[in-house]
C-alpha cells in the first residue's frame, strides 16, 4: 500500500492526524474529505451496555446508600439482605458470618426465606461455602440437577434453583459469606459478579463499622459501670486503711488483672512507701525500694506508664523478681487530688496486655477517684486526731 494512504489515528481516542500536525476527531476529519455530515445514534449492542452500566451505577448508589444509613449493627444487617432482594430482583438473600470462636459460618440475617429452610443446617462442608470464604464468587446455576448437593431436597421445597455466594470480606479478611437464590436457573455474567461482589464488600465494609460502633458503645457502658462501681466502693468509707484496701483488690477485679499496689509519698514528698496492695506474695513486696525505677519517676511527672513485657522493658528494675511472681504486664499511674501528687498506683497482669488509650485514660480516671477518696480519708483522721487532743 502506498504510504500517502496511511491515515495515523490515535489507538485511544481515535483522533486522526492532520498534514498540519493537528489531531481532529474521525467525524471532522471525514466531513472535511467529503463524507458528508455525521449523525450520532447508538447501535442497539452499545445501547444494552451503556443502560445496564447504568442500572449497576443507580443500583449501587442506592444499596451502598441504604446499608450506610444506620449504625446498629443488626439493622445494617437486615438492609442489606432486603435491599439485595429489591435491587438484584431475586427471590432471597441470607448472611452468614463467621463466629472466630467456634470457626461457623451463623446466620444473622435472611430475607424471602422460610424459617425451615434458614435452620436446615450448617453449610461449612458445601463447597461453594468453602470457595465463597476462600475469597471467591461462587454459582450454583441448578440445584435441582446437582445431586450431590447437601441441602437438595430443601431448596426444591423451598422453590430454589439458582444459589450465588459471595465473600464478605474486610480488606484481606473474610468475615462471612451473602448468599442470593433465586427460583429460576441464572447464569450469572462476569459484569454480574463484579457487580455484586462490589456490593459485598460495601456490606462487609458496613457491618464492620456498625461491629466497632456497637463495640465502642458497649465498651463505654462497661466503663461507666466499673466507674460508678468504684466510685461508690472507695467512698463509701472514710477509714483511710479500709479506703486503700478497697482500692487494691476493686481495681483489679473491674479491669480484670492480677494485682495492684499502692505507695504514697512521705511527708518530705521524695520517698515512696508502700501502703497497700493486693494479689502478691510477701517475697515480692519486700523486694526493695522502687523510686529509682524509671516507670516510677515517670509516673511521678504524672505521666501514666504502661509497659507490655515486664521481662523486657528496661524501664523496669525488677524483672527477675516480676518474671518469678507471674507478671507480664504492668500499668504505673500517678495518684492525684485535686491536682497535688500523693504518690502511685500500679495494676498488675498475670498475662500479655496492651493497655489501650482507652484502658489507659480509665485507669487515670479510676485513679483520681481514688486520690480523692485518699485525700478525704486523710482529712477525716487529721480531724479526728485534733479533736482527740483539743
Amino acid at each position: 500500500m502506498p504510504e500517502k494512504n496511511l491515515i495515523p489515528i490515535c489507538s485511544w481516542c481515535k483522533k486522526i492526524r492532520t498534514d498540519t500536525d493537528c489531531w481532529e476527531s474521525i467525524e471532522v476529519y471525514l466531513t472535511k474529505a467529503g463524507f458528508g455530515v455525521f449523525t450520532h445514534g447508538m447501535c442497539p449492542a452499545c445501547a444494552e451496555r451503556i443502560f445496564k452500566k447504568r442500572v449497576y451505577l443507580e443500583s449501587y448508589q442506592g444499596i451502598c446508600k441504604a446499608i450506610s444509613s444506620s449504625i446498629s449493627l443488626q439493622e445494617v444487617l437486615n438492609l442489606i439482605v432486603t435491599n439485595v432482594v429489591k435491587v438484584m430482583n431475586v427471590k432471597a438473600s441470607m448472611i452468614r458470618l463467621l463466629n472466630k470462636e467456634t470457626n461457623r459460618l451463623e446466620v444473622v440475617a435472611h430475607y424471602g426465606l422460610s424459617r425451615e429452610y434458614v435452620n436446615k443446617g450448617p453449610v461449612e462442608s458445601d463447597a461453594s461455602v468453602e470457595d465463597a470464604l476462600q475469597g471467591k464468587a461462587v454459582s450454583v446455576y441448578d440445584i435441582r440437577r446437582d445431586k450431590k448437593a447437601r441441602y437438595r431436597q430443601e431448596a426444591i421445597r423451598e422453590g430454589i434453583r439458582s444459589i450465588l455466594s459471595v465473600p464478605l470480606r474486610v480488606k484481606n479478611e473474610v468475615i462471612g459469606i451473602l448468599r442470593m437464590y433465586t427460583s429460576e436457573p441464572v447464569n450469572y455474567t462476569e459484569e454480574d459478579l463484579k457487580f455484586i461482589t462490589a456490593i459485598a464488600e460495601q456490606a462487609a465494609i458496613a457491618i464492620n463499622n456498625a461491629r466497632i460502633f456497637e463495640s465502642r458503645i458497649t465498651q463505654e457502658r462497661e466503663y461507666l459501670r466499673m466507674f460508678e462501681e468504684v466510685t461508690k466502693t472507695v467512698s463509701s468509707t472514710l477509714d483511710l486503711r479500709e479506703v486503700l484496701d478497697l482500692i487494691v483488690r476493686k481495681l483489679p477485679e473491674v479491669m480484670g488483672l492480677r494485682a495492684a499496689t499502692i505507695r504514697l509519698l512521705d511527708e518530705s514528698g521524695k520517698r515512696l512507701h508502700l501502703v497497700a496492695a493486693h494479689g502478691l506474695s510477701d517475697r515480692y513486696l519486700s523486694r526493695g525500694p522502687v523510686d529509682e525505677e524509671v516507670n516510677v519517676q515517670e509516673a511521678l511527672r504524672l505521666k501514666p506508664v504502661a509497659i507490655y513485657d515486664v521481662a523486657r522493658d528496661s524501664r523496669v528494675l525488677y524483672q527477675r523478681q516480676m518474671e518469678e511472681e507471674g507478671i507480664k504486664s504492668m500499668l504505673t499511674l500517678p495518684i492525684l487530688a485535686k491536682g497535688r501528687l500523693l504518690g502511685v498506683l500500679r495494676l498488675l497482669s498475670g498475662v500479655p496486655r496492651h493497655f489501650t488509650t482507652d484502658e489507659v485514660n480509665f485507669a487515670m480516671s479510676l485513679a483520681e477517684v481514688c486520690g480523692i477518696a485518699i485525700e478525704n480519708a486523710r482529712m477525716y483522721e487529721m480531724l479526728k486526731s485534733t479533736r482527740r487532743t483539743a
